[in-house]
């Protein structure tokens, strides 16, 4: 859920090209809006990014956030439970597809410094979401429970991905294909069980801070039941130094053992691979000309390096 203040500002222009591409359900949601709230006037901005359709609607006495095609119920219930902004309204458009309206709150997006600052609030918060009985009841089953089989599940996913881009970019195409081989040696040493709700997007930009403190997770389209070292590994990595692992762990509820370890780095290493390709039915681009350069996360922690860009701010 971005920034309103950010993001309400966009240019005339900007909102005109885009609007029927990636707004296709703007009269729907406008009559939705009208009947929910009783208000007759609304004005619509576009969120950045390239996910699913998303709008910033405003009227004279409300602002909101909203959703379109997403799964209602994981998000009433992760707000229930204080995860995610609460739910002012859903329902279904009538072609059927679902329609989920939430507050703006005012926020930003977490620096490093924000995550480390907070860090016994953002373990809480994976805790509780890893944990909840509710939210695991509304993820699809994955017919095994064992890490082993959701490093391959993912595996496989990753690797169908790059095999729709691979031609694209020749030039890293060797070093991306020996290293799945290399990450699928590992996956097989995988050993143990206890699969969570994993939100499996868990990058700064799906969390929100107040100012006041109150820190939120967001956007719950890729969660499913899944190693919660693919969570942990990627906040413990992007945002938190050596130092303040062994904390975060503690609160959050893991063991900082080898296999722990291993499987962080492993799924690390492919949701790194896996954010430079395009997701399904989104609106990323790829582009090959900065294949390369998006590729050093997945270098550095294939080498068993910390995160190039370091844990400071700036």
């Amino acid at each position: 859920m971005p920034s309103l203040k950010q993001d309400w500002h966009l240019t005339r222009s900007s909102l005109c090209s885009n609007m029927t591409d990636r707004q296709p359900h703007r009269p729907e949601v406008l009559a939705f809006l009208q009947r929910e709230f009783q208000q007759a006037a609304w004005e619509f901005a576009l969120p950045h990014g390239r996910g699913n359709e998303t709008y910033f609607a405003r009227s004279s006495r409300l602002a909101c956030f909203v959703k379109i095609g997403v799964q209602i119920p994981r998000y009433e219930a992760a707000a229930v439970l204080g995860i995610t902004p609460p739910v002012l309204a859903s329902g279904y458009l009538e072609d059927g597809t679902s329609i989920l309206v939430q507050p703006f709150i005012p926020s930003s997006t977490p620096t490093r410094k924000d995550f480390q600052n907070n860090l016994p609030q953002c373990a809480d918060i994976l805790h509780r979401t890893h944990h909840s009985p509710e939210i695991q009841a509304l993820l699809p089953p994955t017919g095994s429970d064992r890490y082993r089989d959701a490093g391959l599940a993912a595996l496989d996913g990753i690797q169908n991905r790059w095999g729709k881009y691979r031609e694209q970019v020749p030039e890293a195409a060797v070093f991306v294909d020996e290293s799945l081989e290399s990450l699928a040696q590992q996956v097989g040493q995988f050993e143990g069980t206890g699969l969570v709700a994993s939100h499996n997007d868990i990058c700064n930009a799906n969390w929100l801070i107040t100012p006041e403190g109150q820190i939120y997770l967001v956007d719950l389209e890729l969660m499913a039941l899944d190693d919660p070292a693919m969570d942990t590994g990627a906040l413990l990595w992007w945002y938190y130094p050596p130092s303040l692992r062994q904390r975060f762990l503690e609160i959050a509820g893991y063991a900082n053992d080898e296999g722990f370890r291993l499987r962080m780095q492993v799924r690390m290493a492919l949701h790194c691979l896996s954010i430079t390709l395009p997701r399904e039915h989104s609106f990323d681009p790829f582009d090959p000309a900065s294949f390369a350069q998006e590729l050093t996360d997945f270098r550095a922690i294939l080498a068993g390096e910390e995160n190039p860009q370091g844990y400071a701010d700036g």
